[in-house]
């Protein structure tokens, strides 16, 4: 299942030593699934890169605090949603196979990850939001499982079965 556009935004950095969206280019590539972002990512400027980090962080702290059944911390969750309630600066067209974007500015790839952050925070799949259980993990995950434990039970879940057996041999 493909997580909404809000949660793979928080989970661009899935530890501490993980960040999938660092530089302008890797941004490129990671918005490539979501053809309105992407169209708009071109067009960003390389100053603009610190503004989407900043953003990510307090999504990602947002969404924790909300699968933790936390109230998340007002200033981060302002940050997080003011732009996506801003008034957009850009036209969205009808095109093949989808919409375009028009005259996106340089606050575009903010306005529109913000949206993203504002519609998952008000929809349904918000009560099935868990945070991974894997060690060092950072991700958070839209599960209708009560019973889920890790983002990717291939990845974090083999690591904890593989810890859980070292305890249980020595």
């Amino acid at each position: 299942m493909t997580e909404p556009l809000a949660v793979a935004f928080a989970n661009t950095r899935s530890s501490a030593g993980r960040d999938r969206i660092a530089t302008v280019d890797r941004l490129r590539a990671w918005a490539r699934p979501w053809p309105a972002l992407a169209a708009c990512v071109p067009r960003m400027p390389a100053g603009e890169l610190p503004d989407v980090l900043a953003l990510r962080d307090a999504t990602q702290t947002v969404l924790h605090r909300i699968a933790a059944g936390e109230s998340p911390p007002a200033a981060e969750l302002e940050f997080a949603t003011w732009p996506g309630l801003a008034r957009a600066e850009f036209r969205v067209r009808p095109a093949a196979g989808g919409v375009a974007v028009d005259d996106a500015g340089p606050e575009a790839v903010r306005q529109l990850l913000s949206r993203a952050v504002v519609d998952f925070l008000l929809g349904q799949q918000l009560t099935d939001l868990r945070r991974c259980e894997g060690g060092g993990c950072h991700k958070v995950f839209v599960s209708a499982r009560a019973d889920r434990r890790w983002c990717d039970s291939r990845v974090c879940g083999n690591r904890a079965r593989v810890a859980a057996h070292a305890r249980r041999s020595r």
